[in-house]
């Protein structure tokens, strides 16, 4: 399906990115990403070009790779030497699948979507980088992210400062939701104790947003502390699609990476060794 009959071009008009309602939106979206460190455009996908993509993404839910092993939030960083109840000490279950981009047939209405031009360029300008490609990784371009029953994606921080972009397909029966605490840590503070009240339950900072199937979502997650809540019983898993991009052309995931995903581990991951 061609991408222009999969986003609706009435309520965002991404195709014409110099008008003025585009750059409305565009400036909108910044400001989400920068004060709430999340932009999310409920309904990007017109309601019967989802039914395709669903369609699409069903089928190859069963190819994907799956993990399940028990993760740090703070993967970038050496976590050794510290108390057993302080964050840097916790792990999460991460149980999860991701269909990796080799496995999409050549007509993909998803793989359309990501290549468009214009959705890049409108990434680009929310993002506010001078320049923005798609990555050249024959695995880790774009994907499906899959989780069935049980399925989970515990507390963490992306390992670095730039942008998440992700698309909705499908939400479970039951759970799966998407949570985060905006802005929890910064360069100057780590701001432990109430990470650790978010770990315990007890946080007022956890914000679940309102995020349905077709809603594309930019977000910014170095410092905002995220998870998706487990998901529970369900006759269909929870399908996103995630989409890789960069600054530079030709951008390929190291082989460490890759590895991750074709050949998990079942063994917890603690961070960088000491």
């Amino acid at each position: 399906m061609d991408p222009t009959q999969l986003v609706d071009l009435d309520r965002y008009p991404i195709d014409q990115t110099d008008g003025a309602a585009c750059q409305a939106l565009i400036t909108a979206c910044r400001r989400d990403v920068e004060t709430q460190s999340i932009c999310t455009l409920p309904g990007f996908v017109r309601p019967d070009a989802l039914e395709a993509l669903q369609a699409e993404a069903q089928v190859l839910a069963p190819t994907a790779c799956h993990m399940d092993n028990m993760r740090t939030p703070y993967g970038w960083m050496c976590n050794a030497g510290f108390e057993p109840d302080h964050p840097r000490s916790q792990v999460f279950r991460n149980r999860s699948g991701l269909v990796l981009s080799g496995e999409f047939p050549t007509n993909s209405s998803l793989e359309s979507f990501y290549r468009w031009d214009q959705l890049t360029e409108f990434l680009r300008q929310v993002i506010g980088a001078k320049t923005l490609y798609n990555t050249a990784c024959p695995h880790l371009s774009f994907n499906i992210g899959v989780e069935d029953e049980d399925g989970q994606f515990g507390w963490h921080f992306d390992t670095n400062d730039g942008c998440a972009i992700s698309l909705l397909i499908q939400q479970p029966d039951e759970g799966g939701h998407f949570e985060y605490t905006p802005f929890i840590r910064s360069n100057e503070d780590e701001n432990y104790a109430e990470i650790s009240r978010v770990f315990a339950g007890e946080s007022e900072r956890v914000t679940r947003p309102e995020m349905a199937p077709g809603t594309l979502t930019v977000f910014r997650g170095h410092r905002s502390l995220h998870r998706v809540t487990p998901v529970g019983r369900t006759a269909r898993p929870r399908l996103i699609g995630l989409f890789g991009y960069d600054q530079n052309p030709g951008m390929v995931y190291p082989e460490s990476t890759i590895r991750d995903f074709t050949n998990p581990s079942s063994e917890p991951y603690l961070g960088l060794p000491a």
